[in-house]
């Protein structure tokens, strides 16, 4: 699908390098830990965002995901790989890091390619899009969901989609980092409320008020996996 408000070289101002380890998600890898230790950090402010050097790579990321997607979830093994295949190449496409895509994936449905209807009944897919009528995994048996169907669910999270629905627009991830000048954790912070109320403090907002920072602590290895946990807690 055409992205929603990305053009397709304005979604990445970034050097060229620099673009690289943005599609690669090779920029900055950090060691790949095996367990968590202590307690997450509350990265409340957009100023303590970490930067992608403190990052893990994605095959750590994909390490720890991918058990639980197989095993937890209802999904077969070929539905989680093609969950992870179409992260790679709709970010590819995209020009956005892999880590944050599979990170928002995580964090939204667990990697389930038949999640619950969240949000009451508003949200849908790998992605907790609010477009019904999308593609969806649900009337597949295990493992036999088609590879376009999970794809579309990616596409929609990362690039957003029309629609006739409320709201009969919904920014993607892709908008989200452009519109914020690559600013990962006030991207984030949009991508989950529709905005950012506050560009300074993360947790000032309607919806998940812990959001940016649980995706900062599953970039940098502080959640593993299918953890869920509220990062910022009293907030």
């Amino acid at each position: 699908m055409p992205p929603i408000g990305v053009t397709g070289t304005g979604a990445a101002r970034t050097s060229t390098g620099e673009r690289a380890q943005a599609t690669t998600g090779t920029a900055g890898i950090g060691e790949c830990p095996t367990t968590t230790s202590g307690t997450p950090i509350c990265y409340r402010f957009a100023s303590q965002f970490p930067p992608k050097s403190a990052w893990v790579s994605l095959n750590c990321l994909i390490s720890h995901a991918r058990p639980a997607m197989v095993t937890s979830f209802n999904n077969g093994p070929s539905e989680a790989d093609n969950a992870i295949a179409a992260i790679k190449a709709v970010s590819r496409q995209a020009r956005i890091d892999p880590r944050i895509a599979f990170a928002v994936m995580m964090q939204e449905s667990s990697g389930k390619v038949r999640p619950i209807i969240g949000d009451t009944g508003k949200s849908y897919g790998l992605f907790q899009v609010q477009q019904p009528g999308i593609p969806l995994c649900n009337n597949y048996a295990k493992n036999h969901c088609p590879k376009s169907v999970i794809t579309s669910q990616v596409q929609n999270g990362i690039y957003g989609h029309n629609g006739t629905s409320t709201p009969p627009q919904a920014p993607g991830l892709a908008y989200w980092m452009r519109v914020q000048r690559d600013n990962i954790g006030r991207a984030v912070r949009g991508y989950n409320s529709g905005s950012v109320p506050n560009p300074s403090d993360l947790t000032n907002a309607t919806a998940t008020r812990s959001y940016a920072s649980d995706i900062a602590n599953r970039l940098v290895g502080g959640l593993l996996g299918a953890q869920h946990k509220n990062t910022c807690p009293g907030f």
